[in-house]
């Protein structure tokens, strides 16, 4: 029942932003056209991301400090928060838990999971690689995890979830991920840390054009910067939260 009110809301998500269930989602083109700030910074602390809701703005806050894959999942995860979460003021968050945590954050964890690794999605991949109904390789899981920009362990698991794999070629293929990537000739931006501090937002430059449009005065224009300043400080509070889920 859980999963086929998620499945649901994968599909609505992607039907708003255009997406096939066999495309790519690229998380932050996804982020920018739904109207939703995320801020992307290193965290000394273990946290993924965090959301924060208010009447203004929905903010994600992404610690770069984790691998491109796992940030990608991260995105995901709180979109869900963003989006459906009803309740939510703010929230802070570990991600790729998968089946150890519950509540919200397991829906999240689901919700993720089913928008970046969609079932129809992965069968296709594998049918243009003339993989169907047979055993999968490193090489095939590899290329799967570089289509859909996520990191080892969340695609073994989707596998694993899709009975493609067994527990213990999933656990095999873990191990040594940058190596076996690069044996590939496969690029490892994903499995590593970007460490960026970098906002992706379309709000300043909605206000810009506001202004030079005139539909907002100058000191309109300014309060709205303030915001976006503000969007920053509050980022500051969530990194150095102790609470994690």
């Amino acid at each position: 029942m859980l999963e086929s009110k998620v499945r649901q809301l994968v599909i609505d998500t992607r039907l708003r932003l255009g997406l096939q269930s066999t495309e790519h989602f690229d998380v932050y083109r996804a982020v920018t056209s739904l109207g939703i700030t995320c801020v992307k910074r290193p965290l000394e602390s273990n946290i993924s991301g965090a959301t924060l809701k208010t009447n203004k703005v929905k903010v994600i806050l992404v610690n770069s400090s984790k691998t491109l894959g796992h940030q990608n999942f991260t995105v995901a995860h709180e979109l869900y928060h963003c989006l459906y979460d009803g309740n939510l003021v703010s929230r802070v968050c570990k991600t790729e838990k998968f089946a150890r945590v519950r509540g919200s954050e397991q829906v999240a964890d689901l919700f993720a999971t089913l928008l970046l690794m969609p079932e129809e999605a992965i069968f296709n991949q594998l049918r243009l690689r003339k993989k169907l109904d047979m055993k999968l390789t490193l090489a095939d899981i590899i290329n799967l995890e570089q289509f859909f920009g996520v990191s080892r362990k969340a695609m073994c698991w989707r596998l694993e979830d899709l009975k493609l794999i067994k527990r213990e070629q999933s656990e095999n293929c873990c191990i040594n991920v940058i190596q076996s990537a690069m044996s590939l000739g496969k690029n490892t931006d994903l499995y590593m840390p970007t460490n960026d501090k970098i906002i992706i937002s379309d709000y300043a430059e909605k206000a810009s054009e506001a202004l030079q449009k005139n539909l907002i005065t100058d000191s309109r224009y300014e309060e709205i910067l303030a915001d976006a300043d503000l969007l920053e400080k509050v980022m500051e509070v969530l990194e150095e939260a102790d609470v994690v889920d």
